[in-house]
């Protein structure tokens, strides 16, 4: 009852952002940011790999066999390597990993809520909106970073976000075309002289016979966000993926671990594709996170305030400037929040 009466106080709470937040730092155009999210991916399996609890659980796992074949060894580094071998290969040898609480270095979500709109919410705007308490299309009065950075002379025009889920409109208060890029869900792909890909796209999704679906394929996603980027050259790209918390809210452990790996895959992918383009090789910087965690052991799949574990994320650094340090293995503390200030950070570097 303790924990009901503090949330509704929460929910009552007026909102505690500023709408006239602007960037300070001086912002160098030849940088290039992308944020990328996977939605609900817990820390447990980002630095340890499949749970053994879990993935031997039939119920859970459409075949134990094949899900352990596929992801599972007995040596821990081995076993994170076979689940994100990108993760592992790359960013673990030239970025930062952060958010492995066996080394009591934490990354948690400020909001009390632990749900995806808040956390997104958090995450762009860089406060925590205690008004914003559940995932509805409503529309957000809180200015995130996307939108300061298409208003800024340096990244004005060159702003995009690809996101599986269709509530990024409410969330970045772009019910209404206009302002910077964004694709989301089952949203078309417009504009002129569309690309072969993105006529496929267009023609697939019309094709979907459930159009009250929330989130669509991750991998139209990537497809529709890579496309533009070939096409457009943005300095700022948002891509979220939804398959990670589809298939956790299904109770799915083996699909859950599918999505997380093919995220890594296309991760990997994108990180080679702006490698061989000019102007973005060498000047590129990746921010990957999540918008909350889930619980723990029985109750992995679930999140939310009644939720222990559910605030509990983490989140990694490649390219421009990142100091090659790896697993992050000192104690500290950073909130999903603190991010926010770190993107112009990132895109004023020299």
């Amino acid at each position: 009852m303790r924990a009901l009466a503090i949330c509704l106080i929460l929910m009552t709470m007026s909102v505690s952002v500023s709408n006239t937040r602007n960037i300070v730092l001086p912002l160098n155009p030849e940088n290039k940011l992308f944020i990328i999210t996977l939605d609900g991916f817990r820390w447990q399996e980002v630095f340890t790999g499949a749970d053994s609890s879990l993935i031997n659980n039939p119920d859970i796992n459409t075949d134990t066999s094949l899900a352990k074949a596929m992801y599972w060894d007995e040596d821990l580094n081995q076993r994170r390597q076979k689940l994100m071998p990108f993760f592992w290969s790359v960013i673990s040898k030239q970025g930062e990993l952060y958010g492995n609480r066996n080394y009591h270095n934490y990354v948690n979500v400020a909001n009390p809520y632990a749900l995806s709109y808040p956390g997104y919410n958090e995450l762009l705007t860089g406060n925590v909106d205690y008004s914003i308490w559940k995932n509805e299309k409503k529309k957000n009065q809180n200015k995130n970073i996307l939108e300061e950075l298409n208003n800024s002379s340096t990244y004005g025009g060159k702003v995009a976000a690809f996101t599986s889920w269709e509530l990024f409109p409410y969330i970045l208060d772009k019910e209404d075309k206009g302002s910077f890029v964004l694709n989301s869900g089952l949203q078309k792909i417009d504009g002129k002289d569309l690309t072969p890909a993105q006529n496929v796209i267009n023609n697939l999704q019309q094709r979907v016979s459930d159009k009250n679906m929330p989130t669509r394929y991750d991998e139209l996603t990537y497809v529709a966000c890579k496309e533009y980027i070939i096409k457009n050259r943005p300095s700022v790209v948002l891509l979220s993926f939804s398959g990670t918390d589809n298939a956790g809210h299904a109770k799915h452990y083996d699909q859950y671990l599918q999505q997380a790996n093919n995220a890594d895959r296309m991760i990997s992918e994108l990180w080679r594709l702006v490698q061989s383009i000019p102007g973005y090789a060498g000047k590129t910087t990746f921010l990957v996170t999540t918008d909350h965690g889930r619980g723990r052991g029985a109750n992995w799949y679930d999140h939310g305030f009644f939720v222990p574990g559910s605030s509990q994320t983490w989140y990694a650094l490649l390219g421009n400037k990142i100091v090659p340090h790896g697993e992050m293995k000192m104690k500290t503390q950073v909130y999903q929040k603190d991010l926010n200030a770190l993107i112009p950070e990132l895109l004023s570097r020299k």
